[in-house]
């Protein structure tokens, strides 16, 4: 059955520093878009970083920066559109709350090799981080928090941008916000493949008609007969 077009949705992309996490967003707002679905891009290192003025790098700023970002993403997904959101947020607890309030919320895991991430930091930030020369660097002197749970995790230095966005969007049909029809526009005619689920419950029906099949070919049991008791002769 198709998801309704109407129904929004967050797609929240959780990642370190040059994870990659802004490049994937804005494919996957393009082939959403393309697909005929309204979306709003809000991307903390883009537009999106008018809403965090004011704001540093302390736990409870990096928390008001997911409210920010959060309170605008779920107005998008209230009107019936889909927010894609790229947003370092190390904390995870501030990332849960944000889940527990859109409820609609696919997390996605950007990760990314420590060297990988030097080889795409051309200011050498996490380099002079490892160093001891700079401080307050997520994932090297204060926390990164990778997500427990996350609906889907891609590994950037080792995926492609395409075959990272199909991910996702296997990810969307698995959760049901995306149907199969929609996950072709999405990919350019690939098909979903079927999720665990469904195939346990195919399983599950399978074994059951086979054993109603067994049980009937299996020879029903006799039951003995009694001998009638013989009459004393008088």
């Amino acid at each position: 059955m198709e998801t309704q077009q109407g129904a929004g949705f967050v797609i929240w992309l959780t990642g370190m520093n040059r994870a990659g996490k802004s490049t994937l967003a804005e494919h996957l707002a393009e082939r959403l878009a393309a697909a005929g679905r309204p979306v709003e891009l809000l991307d903390e290192d883009g537009d999106a970083a008018l809403l965090l003025e004011g704001l540093g790098s302390s736990k409870d700023d990096r928390g008001r920066a997911v409210a920010r970002l959060g309170f605008v993403a779920k107005a998008a997904m209230r009107s019936g559109g889909v927010a894609v959101c790229a947003a370092l947020s190390p904390y995870r607890d501030a990332r849960e709350q944000l889940r527990k309030e859109a409820r609609r919320f696919v997390e996605v895991f950007v990760d990314c090799s420590m060297e990988k991430l030097q080889q795409r930091d051309p200011q050498g930030i996490y380099k002079r981080a490892l160093a001891g020369e700079i401080k307050e660097i997520p994932g090297v002197d204060v926390p990164y928090e990778p997500p427990t749970r996350p609906e889907v995790t891609v590994h950037t230095d080792q995926l492609s941008v395409d075959e990272a966005a199909t991910r996702v969007f296997q990810a969307l049909v698995d959760g049901k916000y995306v149907g199969p029809t929609e996950f072709g526009k999405l990919t350019g005619g690939l098909r979903p493949r079927r999720g665990k689920a469904g195939k346990a419950a195919r399983n599950g029906a399978r074994r059951k008609l086979d054993a109603k099949a067994a049980a009937r070919k299996a020879p029903r049991k006799v039951a003995a007969r009694r001998p009638k008791p013989t009459k004393p002769r008088r």
